[in-house]
């Protein structure tokens, strides 16, 4: 029972692949207060969720960060903090969140350069190594890190994953740029396609063989081929997001069971085997790129 709570609409980088963009212009002075927060938690829990993703924008931007965390263990949560590692890379901040926070995911997106164009911050590679040094030095947080891959770190993505590892992190999520926000706006600049993607899984798969777990969102079974076990896909849990929303009520709940938002399953999918299993494609890319990349799993 997974609860995702948008804590904040704010975030100090402006990653030119964001999906939430659109809604931090909208609701940037608006996060959610404290008392919704204790509601909402105290809510979630007597109908039996026990696991509660922190997110924004950038949760930690949050006045109340530290005080949701708190309220979430005392409830019985298991926490999981989605981070750009800025506030996280202060040892004083760190000192204080870690012992709070089952799973912290951290965002990385290549080297120096590369990474600090997809953010748009000068400085933000080293905040985030050192967040990094910070998390890996605190025995009781699950470390994970997220890539978003895009046309800019597509080359890169050898080099990250040897980055992640060496840096602590036990999982590495790789994500396939998402259609949102502004991912939306610069999707055909910075969308890689199915078919690269599938020609490369084979060396990141073998590379990551004994580091630690590698998953892949947002990509079709069919372009994992053999490596269909790392698609996220299959672990996807089914939850409900809550976050800030216009009109009287002021929160909002979406309900997720599966993978497949903005995602479709195209005709050429008919006759999959893994279709049950799939989340599909991203609509985006089938209308403009098409779907003759796919390759229906038989057997």
């Amino acid at each position: 029972m997974r609860l995702e709570l948008h804590l904040s609409y704010a975030c100090p980088q402006a990653c030119a692949f964001c999906s939430e963009a659109e809604r931090m212009a909208l609701f940037r002075d608006r996060p959610v207060t404290t008392r919704e927060i204790a509601r909402v938690l105290a809510e979630k829990r007597r109908q039996g969720f026990d696991h509660l993703t922190l997110t924004g924008g950038e949760p930690t931007a949050h006045p109340d960060f530290l005080g949701s965390l708190r309220a979430a263990r005392s409830l019985g949560y298991r926490t999981y903090v989605t981070s750009n590692g800025i506030r996280l890379a202060q040892s004083s901040f760190a000192a204080r969140a870690l012992p709070l926070i089952h799973e912290l995911c951290l965002s990385l997106h290549g080297e120096r350069e590369v990474h600090e164009r997809l953010t748009g911050v000068p400085g933000s590679f080293e905040r985030l190594l050192e967040a990094f040094r910070n998390a890996k030095g605190f025995a009781g947080v699950y470390l994970l890190a997220n890539t978003v891959v895009t046309a800019w770190n597509w080359s890169s993505l050898e080099k990250i994953l040897e980055m992640v590892f060496g840096l602590g992190a036990r999982h590495w999520l790789v994500s396939n740029l998402a259609p949102e926000g502004r991912g939306a706006l610069r999707f055909r600049e910075l969308a890689v396609p199915l078919a690269d993607w599938r020609r490369r899984i084979p060396d990141l798969a073998r590379l990551a063989e004994g580091r630690g777990n590698l998953r892949f969102f947002g990509l079709p079974l069919c372009v994992l081929g053999p490596y269909q076990e790392l698609s996220n896909d299959l672990y996807f849990s089914p939850r409900v997001t809550v976050e800030r929303a216009r009109g009287p009520a002021g929160l909002a709940e979406t309900p997720s069971p599966a993978p497949t938002r903005n995602r479709v399953q195209p005709r050429s999918c008919a006759g999959c085997a893994a279709r049950r299993l799939c989340g599909g494609v991203f609509e985006r890319y089938a209308r403009e790129f098409g779907t003759s990349e796919l390759e229906p799993v038989h057997g």
